[in-house]
């Protein structure tokens, strides 16, 4: 994997310092950016990972995202964050990030991921169902209410699943209503919650 080009975007300068090091030495070629404007900027050259924080001042990374998706960019982008925002965190899924990096993490498993992303590149499969399908996997679902539940966290209304789905949109209320009932929750924020406990 020697040689593939990352953009590091993070305004925190020794998170920055430190991931660029330990990924130049695994190979990388590095760019680092301190914030979503000036990452923009860069966005020129080709890069085949974009690898950004969501959370920073001047511009966070949905305006990075926001920025890959208007100039077609081809790089895989992986997003840093805590979780901590259900609504920041549906954006980021809108926008088409390839894989969602909990904090805190090691330069070791983003250069893991940065692989497992580089070789399953077109593959059908994509990184966040499955990272969505390991979080759902322990909790009393059946497999249609994950499936729903998954749907959910994405972002989708009980109209959009229903047609994506090829049923009713009386059938996902009810279904998500069990799947509520089992988890102890009454709301999607609660959901998203229970999910990703902070």
């Amino acid at each position: 994997m020697t040689g593939q080009r990352v953009l590091l975007v993070d305004d925190e300068l020794m998170v920055r310092q430190l991931l660029a090091r330990g990924l130049t030495r695994a190979g990388y070629a590095v760019t680092t950016a301190c914030d979503g404007l000036e990452a923009a900027a860069l966005l020129e050259q080709p890069f085949d990972f974009v690898v950004t924080d969501i959370v920073m001042p001047n511009a966070d990374g949905l305006t990075v995202l926001g920025e890959l998706n208007r100039r077609k960019h081809a790089a895989l982008r992986v997003v840093v964050t805590s979780f901590a925002d259900k609504d920041r965190v549906v954006a980021i899924l809108n926008l088409g990030a390839d894989y969602l990096l909990e904090k805190p993490f090691s330069v070791e498993g983003l250069c893991d991921i940065l692989e497992r992303l580089a070789r399953e590149r077109g593959a059908d499969t994509t990184q966040l169902s499955q990272f969505f399908r390991r979080r759902l996997a322990g909790l009393p679902l059946t497999p249609r209410e994950r499936e729903l539940v998954e749907l959910v966290l994405r972002g989708d209304s009980n109209k959009q699943i229903a047609r994506k789905l090829g049923i009713t949109e009386q059938t996902v209320k009810n279904a998500l209503s069990h799947a509520y009932e089992s988890l102890g929750v009454q709301s999607r924020g609660e959901l998203f919650h229970a999910v990703f406990p902070v």
